[in-house]
């Protein structure tokens, strides 16, 4: 009972910062394309082009700044749906999980640069561990 507490506590925060990540992309996918024109968001927009400007020569696939917000935002829907899913005890949610982290690290190989960020990637990392020791999905029945 405790571990699918403790479980279940840790996949609301995963859920959470998924809603977040889906919120804070689409508000500067939003901002960035002319739909909304917030001056709090003009300057997130302008640090992530320029950051995306100033690694263009690194990058393995060339990220446009709203493709960026896209991918952002995709990131948030497989964190989201995979938190869903080990809160549902579902085995997708294992691996819609380990694929959003697969996506994650993958900004770390296409922009050839490693930063504080990756002590969140760890974290998450850890976090799914964690959860498949504490939350292991359901096995199926076969008849």
């Amino acid at each position: 009972m405790v571990n699918r507490i403790l479980g279940t506590t840790v996949a609301l925060c995963l859920l959470g910062y998924g809603v977040v990540r889906i919120g804070v992309g689409t508000l500067l996918l939003a901002q960035s394309s002319g739909i909304i024109d917030y001056p709090d968001l003009s300057d997130g927009v302008t640090e992530v082009n320029l950051f995306i400007v100033s690694r263009a020569n690194d990058q393995i696939l060339t990220f446009s700044l709203n493709g960026y917000y896209l991918y952002i935002v995709a990131m948030g829907i497989l964190l989201s749906a995979g938190a869903l899913g080990i809160i549902s005890r579902a085995r997708w949610g294992f691996k819609t999980l380990a694929l959003y982290i697969g996506m994650h690290a993958a900004l770390f190989v296409n922009f050839q640069e490693i930063n504080p960020k990756i002590l969140g990637l760890i974290l998450q990392i850890i976090l799914l561990l964690y959860l498949y020791y504490l939350m292991p999905a359901k096995k199926k029945f076969t008849e």
